[in-house]
């Protein structure tokens, strides 16, 4: 049996980089990381369980809080693997309305992302900057929604909440001022001296990224072009140019790079769908319109009560691929099983750690983008 010897250092829970609930039982050699066991668990709410016994409707909000960053990705998962289930027909028009808020959605879990860790490493320009930026799509959210965050704004069928022609022109407004933003970024931040010296060749993702159940920018990162928007069947992008970033170094740098070049495509696809929208008379749509056409309409709500079979949907998130797994009996929700990115990802650091310093650990927490309302469910 082998022996390792070191110091054994408890990073987390309480420590504000292991985000609160994260405990790695770091064992170390000088300053330098030999081992790492990490503890889950300790937020652990029960959200696949809570997910049972209730409707469809009723289900919606607790996939918002399950990853309280990526609300609508969360909620398109959810609802669109109901809707499997249920054969709803869903109209060109609510696809692109779902498809908009999905990429605001994953712009605003980029800049928080990019400027959280920016604030672990040490640079306090990029973590004030980049949020007065969420705060306006928020409030485009808000506007259109009701809510900020925990919106509910995804149903079956199509969208709770019309679209509303102000809000998209107030959305391509900030797009614009975003994409300049970045450029600026870029050149002040990410390309800056001491940046790149304390992220390069740090947090290597091996090659066979797909080993270890990795998705989404750590996936991408190794150069491995697999997003689900490009591969999968959904209409709304099927007629957009999506262009899908992929590193090569696969360490720290090129996943705050890509997150950054993703904030830019995921900008492109808004203007895209803005433009799309604005054509298909969507700001006139009517509010909350449960379904576009009378078999919608039965199989919403008159065939929910002899529902019987399972369904499994996948699409891409902010942090990678999420799946939902969903089996109904005699019309109720008998199992829902939830395969978030972020778990798969969190217990990579027990690989990319070893030969790490510690405060290159506190940097790899922020490099993976994790959020533990989805690792604990």
């Amino acid at each position: 049996m082998l022996h390792i010897s070191g110091q054994t250092v408890q990073f987390g829970p309480a420590h504000p980089a292991a985000h609160g609930v994260l405990r790695c039982v770091l064992t170390m050699r000088g300053e330098y990381i030999i081992s790492t066991n990490i503890t889950l668990g300790l937020l652990h709410r029960g959200t696949e369980k809570l997910l049972e016994q209730r409707t469809v409707h009723q289900s919606i909000a607790y996939m918002d809080r399950m990853d309280y960053v990526s609300m609508m990705s969360n909620e398109l998962a959810y609802v669109e693997c109901a809707e499997q289930l249920l054969a709803v027909v869903v109209s060109t028009q609510d696809m692109l309305a779902r498809a908009l808020l999905t990429e605001s959605t994953r712009m605003q879990n980029h800049l928080l992302n990019i400027a959280c860790h920016a604030g672990d490493v040490g640079c306090l320009v990029a973590l004030l900057w980049l949020f007065e930026d969420r705060e306006v799509l928020y409030d485009i959210v808000c506007t259109w929604c009701g809510a900020r965050m925990h919106a509910s704004c995804i149903v079956p069928g199509g969208l709770r909440s019309a679209t509303l022609a102000h809000s998209l022109h107030v959305l391509l407004e900030c797009i614009h001022a975003m994409t300049m933003k970045m450029d600026s970024l870029v050149n002040a931040v990410a390309l800056h001296r001491v940046w790149a010296t304390r992220l390069t060749s740090i947090g290597v993702v091996a090659t066979q990224g797909t080993s270890s159940s990795s998705s989404g920018v750590v996936l991408r990162s190794t150069g491995v072009s697999w997003d689900v928007r490009a591969v999968g069947h959904c209409t709304a992008y099927s007629v957009l140019q999506l262009c899908v970033v992929s590193g090569t170094q696969a360490d720290s740098m090129d996943r705050v790079l890509m997150r950054i070049l993703e904030s830019i495509v995921s900008a492109s696809l808004c203007s895209q769908l803005c433009t799309a929208a604005l054509r298909t008379s969507v700001a006139s749509a009517q509010a909350h319109r449960t379904s576009v056409s009378l078999h919608n309409v039965l199989s919403s709500f008159v065939g929910t009560g002899t529902l019987h079979g399972a369904a499994l949907h996948s699409i891409e998130s902010p942090k990678g691929e999420l799946s939902v797994a969903m089996h109904w009996s005699h019309g109720t929700c008998w199992r829902t099983r939830v395969r978030p990115a972020d778990i798969a990802h969190v217990l990579m650091l027990q690989q990319l750690s070893i030969g790490t310093s510690l405060s290159d650990m506190v940097m790899l927490v922020g490099t993976i983008d994790i959020v533990f309302g989805s690792v604990d469910l």
